[in-house]
């Protein structure tokens, strides 16, 4: 549900692309830029000058161009921590270079390289660039896992919120620890209201020689209906899933999909904060795994 998103810098000599990159990237709506944002914005600042553009809108995009180049927490940009950080100063070198790690999932350029989308393609709904809000998928750990690998893949930190969530042969929880190998995630926190019996025993059993890359594994047990929906937040993302992320039979019904959804920066604030009251009102037992 989210997508990693190669722009090309001298697409900003047209105005339809930087609002295009304003308005349709970002958290909340499931596309960022990847670029070594200072190589980024130096090489769209050259074609904007000599753009021919009327001076509002230079100036508009000069002042964003200034921004880009400086990191200020969430925004419209975002290199995935495993990419290689090169500094290769022309965006073409760049791209190649990337290439060799794994393919985007679109490339937005206004040259007539195939398989690139300008913005008229983009305008005519381009199935590459649609990002739904909403997708329903079925109750299999596999599927429902799937969903979300494209934010784990951009993500350092993850926390699942979900009361019913157990320990104990969950192959939900199996299916993203074996996700989660080759990406850069290193914390994983499980806020589940289930207290588990012998949580030690268990990890050491079922899930110990997943995480063969270390990764931090916190088990969270909350208040009983502290939390009523169910959500997978990262530290550039989150979704919220219906019916919470553990797998089900397939009994041939419509409760046999879950839907999982885009939320937004305030959801995800609120859930956070939630969380850090009932650590500061010591209302949860912390159990490290590993």
């Amino acid at each position: 549900m989210y997508k990693e998103v190669a722009f090309d810098p001298s697409c900003l000599g047209k105005f339809e692309y930087y609002s295009l990159l304003k308005q349709q990237f970002g958290f909340e709506k499931g596309r960022y830029v990847a670029a070594d944002r200072r190589a980024w914005a130096k090489e769209a600042m050259a074609v904007v000058k000599r753009a021919g553009l009327t001076d509002i809108r230079e100036k508009s995009i000069k002042s964003y161009l200034n921004k880009v180049a400086r990191p200020r927490g969430i925004d419209e940009f975002l290199l995935a921590p495993d990419r290689p950080k090169t500094g290769l100063p022309r965006w073409s070198d760049w791209l190649d270079n990337q290439l060799t790690l794994r393919p985007f999932d679109l490339t937005i350029s206004d040259s007539a390289h195939e398989g690139f989308l300008n913005i008229d393609l983009i305008n005519d709904g381009h199935h590459d660039w649609d990002v739904p809000a909403s997708i329903s998928v079925l109750r299999e750990a596999k599927e429902i896992v799937g969903a979300v690998v494209s934010l784990l893949r951009l993500s350092t930190e993850i926390t699942l919120v979900d009361q019913y969530f157990y320990l104990a042969g969950n192959n939900t929880f199996r299916e993203l620890l074996v996700s989660l190998l080759g990406t850069s995630v290193r914390s994983v926190r499980v806020v589940s209201a289930v207290i588990p019996h012998n949580p030690e025993q268990v990890y050491q059993r079922e899930y110990h020689a997943l995480n063969s890359q270390g990764i931090g594994l916190e088990w969270i047990v909350a208040p009983e209906r502290y939390f009523h929906d169910r959500y997978l937040i990262t530290d550039v993302g989150a979704i919220r899933c219906g019916h919470g992320f553990v797998e089900d039979l397939v009994k041939g019904i419509h409760a046999d999909q879950l839907n999982i959804n885009l939320i937004g920066i305030a959801e995800t604030q609120r859930t956070l904060q939630s969380l850090k009251t009932l650590f500061d009102e010591g209302k949860v037992t912390r159990i490290a795994l590993s």
